[in-house]
């Protein structure tokens, strides 16, 4: 049986790499830079409104927005979304600055979503009719 890692099966791409040298010719790629991200946007109608060439595909007010807060000007996002589901919630939350994002998603058993005085949706837990 051959070792996959043996220097026979490294590409000579990655060879040079590993050595340290410089890569004997440069490619060049055209990098296509996107426009400013919109950290504003709270569901698929607020997206259809703000992003002109935005594909929508499937449902995508699933999840409803329950908190968000975000910054243009520091490139950072953090927001909070529910999904009704038999038996409770999924709870996704978001965190992104600049170019790096990280999620976190979860069930929350014996939960459901409700309207505030407000009109805002926030997570309760399931109330017995009596």
């Amino acid at each position: 049986m051959t070792n996959p890692l043996s220097e026979q099966n490294v590409p000579e791409s990655l060879k040079n790499i590993e050595t340290g040298t410089k890569p004997s010719k440069t490619v060049k790629q055209d990098v296509k830079i996107e426009s400013a991200k919109d950290y504003t946007v709270v569901s698929s109608e607020d997206l259809k409104n703000k992003v002109s060439d935005v594909e929508v595909h499937g449902n995508p007010d699933l999840f409803v927005c329950i908190a968000k807060a975000s910054s243009k000007s520091g490139r950072w996002m953090k927001s909070t979304k529910v999904m009704e589901v038999p038996g409770g919630c999924v709870l996704q939350v978001t965190t992104q600055q600049g170019d790096n994002i990280a999620e976190a998603v979860t069930f929350v058993p014996g939960t459901m979503l409700e309207k505030d005085t407000n009109g805002n949706y926030k997570l309760v837990q399931y109330r017995r009719a009596n």
